[in-house]
């Protein structure tokens, strides 16, 4: 069973759970007696895995698997589109589909779903039509409910490993004058920025995410060292130190560009700084900085 989570990247938990569940377990045994897969025991886990990955119900993707009805896979499933806890009900199917990860706790499911989305979509459509939703759904489960936190954190953890997956495949960029990626002095969450930093990869652009709670004057010296063609820094919630620092950054040298985005910025005065409205024009905005560099 190890052997097998391993090939197809997913938990033990998770094979076992499927052989209880769908009846996709071991078919043939060792002279010793254990249970051991055959080849077609694997390629049927195998076509799950991708049907679930793809976002179809896991009793689907089951039952497909076997040549069997809808019905006959699992009588039993409970829950509704997006899964028995995290549900997106209005969301694409492979939303749905990485919501049933998360639902279960299947970090590398998580990650394998967004690193496909992200290769068929591109960076920031999947980060808009797949991810974000499935955290929304989680935000609010949360908030609702006072349970899920659990799923809310594992979410930000492997969405973030997949995108620096995703972003090392890609060909590396160019190291001269990256761009700067920065959470503002009180932010902690910055997965966005992670999705706009496999964009900017896309794009052959080479950035540097600093992280969460980035000071403003170590944003200014950093972009000062290295020369930065621009810097974003991004808000998820108002903070009132980082407005005041803009200026510094801006001064960094006199080439330099600096963004802000994210709702934490709704109704400040950014100046000289310019808002990006979307983490689409964040990158439009610094691609043309570095290319114009």
């Amino acid at each position: 069973m190890g052997e097998v989570a391993a090939r197809l990247g997913v938990s033990a938990s998770t094979v076992r759970m499927w052989g209880q569940r769908y009846r996709l377990g071991a078919s043939a045994r060792s002279d010793g007696g254990h249970r051991r897969y055959t080849p077609d025991d694997v390629e049927r886990l195998a076509q799950m895995h991708a049907a679930v990955l793809a976002g179809d119900a896991p009793a689907a993707a089951a039952a497909a698997a076997l040549g069997l009805p809808h019905q006959a896979a699992d009588p039993r499933r409970p829950g509704g589109p997006g899964g028995s806890v995290l549900a997106v009900p209005r969301g694409a199917a492979a939303a749905r589909g990485l919501a049933r990860a998360a639902s279960r706790l299947d970090e590398m499911a998580v990650e394998d779903a967004v690193v496909e989305a992200m290769q068929r979509r591109g960076a920031l459509a999947a980060w808009d039509e797949i991810v974000r939703p499935v955290l929304v759904a989680a935000g609010d489960h949360w908030q609702r409910t006072g349970e899920g936190i659990e799923i809310e954190h594992l979410l930000t953890q492997a969405v973030a490993t997949a995108c620096v997956r995703y972003t090392s495949a890609l060909p590396e960029p160019a190291r001269e004058r990256p761009v700067l990626l920065a959470g503002g002095p009180g932010e902690e969450h910055i997965l966005p920025l992670h999705a706009l930093r496999a964009a900017l990869a896309e794009r052959a652009v080479p950035a540097r995410l600093l992280g969460p709670r980035t000071p403003m004057a170590a944003l200014a010296g950093a972009a000062r060292r290295i020369r930065s063609a621009g810097a974003l820094v991004w808000l998820s919630r108002a903070d009132p130190d980082a407005a005041p620092g803009l200026a510094d950054v801006r001064a960094a040298h006199r080439r330099m560009v600096v963004l802000v985005g994210g709702p934490g910025w709704t109704g400040v005065d950014v100046s000289p700084a310019v808002l990006a409205l979307s983490p689409q024009e964040a990158a439009d905005r610094l691609a043309a900085a570095w290319q114009g560099s």
